[in-house]
């Protein structure tokens, strides 16, 4: 019984991150669509947030279609794995937010505009999370799948 609750636990974890990210990209791309001069490390690291919602949709999937909790999402879960992606992606939602316009308010929107919230470092930092955390995602759909 114990498995199974863990299972649901790992389940709905996915399912979470999934229409969180889901969320973000909703956000990011309006975002986008709004504002002529958009920074492109927003648009990178939107479209590895787009990457690692695809992954996570797969093994939503999987997750879905198996009645037994599976090894390596188990694993993926005691390893923290799905903690980091949602850490990662509210450090995207924080960034989106930052630079989002406010209503009746340009002057403080000129700021926004100018100033990105995450320096080179950072940036470069959320893409090696993304690429690490994409290869761990990748690595459990592969063994799920097989």
């Amino acid at each position: 019984m114990a498995e199974i609750i863990a299972g649901v636990g790992v389940a709905a974890s996915v399912i979470q991150l999934v229409q969180f990210s889901g969320d973000i990209l909703i956000s990011g791309y309006g975002f986008i669509a709004k504002v002529s001069r958009a920074p492109v490390e927003l648009r990178e690291l939107l479209a590895e947030s787009a990457a690692l919602n695809s992954i996570l949709a797969q093994l939503q999937s999987l997750g879905e279609s198996s009645v037994d909790p599976d090894d390596a999402l188990q694993s993926l879960q005691k390893l923290g794995v799905f903690k980091e992606c949602h850490d990662l992606l509210a450090l995207i939602e924080r960034s989106i937010t930052a630079c989002q316009q406010v209503e009746g308010s340009s002057a403080r929107n000129l700021g926004r505009r100018l100033i990105w919230p995450f320096k080179e470092r950072e940036t470069k930092e959320a893409m090696q999370r993304f690429h690490r955390l994409r290869g761990l995602l990748s690595t459990a759909v592969s063994t799920s799948s097989a």
